[in-house]
């Protein structure tokens, strides 16, 4: 048997899911594409969290990855398209930030609109899986 749903902790993080897309969002248009990637895995990634938070599970990490595989584990059935979502994701957690992730060049220098878009996209159809997973389960 399932434990209750948790529904005030879902939406506390899935609230900051939104704030985190929409900068990603405003982060592409002023051509900052290497914060908008980041700030679309932070989106995916709070949403995930949310609805682990919102199962009575308790996320841990910051591994995108590793925390769909933890909804998968909750009972939750995982599309191709999720988890290739989430590793494409994962991949802009560390280097879209840090200047040493990147030989002799920035992350600002490295990242183009293409990446933005693509990391877009994932976080929606990261959001929108989460946003429909909990609707059934309620």
């Amino acid at each position: 048997m399932r434990p209750p749903l948790d529904e005030p902790e879902f939406s506390r993080w899935r609230e900051e899911a939104d704030r985190a897309l929409g900068g990603a969002a405003r982060e592409a248009e002023a051509r900052n594409h290497n914060w908008s990637c980041f700030l679309a895995e932070q989106a995916a990634q709070l949403a995930v969290k949310a609805l682990l938070h919102g199962l009575g599970r308790a996320p841990w990490g910051h591994d995108l990855e590793q925390l769909t595989r933890a909804v998968g584990e909750a009972g939750v059935e995982l599309s191709d398209e999720v988890t290739s979502a989430a590793r494409l994701l994962a991949r802009h957690y560390i280097p879209a930030r840090y200047p040493d992730a990147h030989p002799a060049a920035s992350p600002g220098s490295r990242y183009v609109a293409d990446d933005s878009a693509a990391a877009l996209r994932a976080a929606e159809a990261l959001l929108g899986f989460v946003d429909r997973t909990w609707r059934s389960l309620g």
